[in-house]
């Protein structure tokens, strides 16, 4: 069995549970404004970046191309609806509660929340429709077509600016080029010596 100290990513979650963690969030906000497609676009993003920047799912529900934008089926089971998800009295928690995230998720998750919490449901939207995992999948003659998991990884490591990503606490960013330009073994060893501290 491996100690959860090893694991660099936590992966394969339940959606549900990443759900819940941003509309705690929102509720703790003076102005709740998560409705279910706002969720819906964080959860995409969440999905994306994840991918992108751990090379794992941070959850194994599929992402589908529908109308407005990518959706995650469960969480629209469980969140369905157009009103503010915070603000309805019907939410239980309580019951999902033993299903704590992992540190690294919720570290992660709450830098997702931190970089798009004021976006609008619209915003999103818009967002989702100029990007090609949605672009390429969707059809309005189709019903869930889902959206690939390396479309996604492809597109937000080659096409989405590093400044407008999300990664995971665990990624180390190395600039393109940075380690050919070391000729000589002194600086080999100087970066492993960096590496490993």
């Amino acid at each position: 069995m491996q100690n959860s100290d090893d694991i660099a990513f936590s992966h394969h979650l339940n959606v549900v549970q990443v759900a819940d963690f941003f509309v705690q969030q929102d509720a703790l906000r003076d102005e709740p404004d998560v409705t279910p497609m706002k969720l819906q676009k964080l959860l995409y993003l969440a999905q994306a970046n994840y991918l992108a920047s751990a090379n794992e799912r941070l959850f194994d529900e599929p992402v589908e191309a529908h109308a407005h934008g990518p959706v995650v089926h469960r969480a629209w089971q469980v969140f369905p609806g157009q009103q503010i998800i915070a603000t309805q009295t019907t939410l239980d928690f309580a019951s999902r509660a033993d299903e704590r995230l992992p540190l690294d998720v919720e570290t992660f998750l709450g830098e997702v929340w931190s970089k798009y919490r004021d976006w609008s449901a619209s915003q999103f939207r818009n967002l989702a429709h100029l990007q090609d995992p949605w672009k390429n999948h969707y059809r309005a003659d189709a019903y869930r077509t889902q959206i690939p998991d390396d479309e996604m990884t492809h597109y937000f490591r080659q096409s989405v600016a590093a400044s407008e990503r999300v990664f995971h606490s665990n990624v180390v960013g190395i600039p393109a080029g940075f380690i050919e330009s070391f000729d000589d073994d002194e600086a080999v060893a100087a970066f492993n010596r960096f590496m490993r501290a």
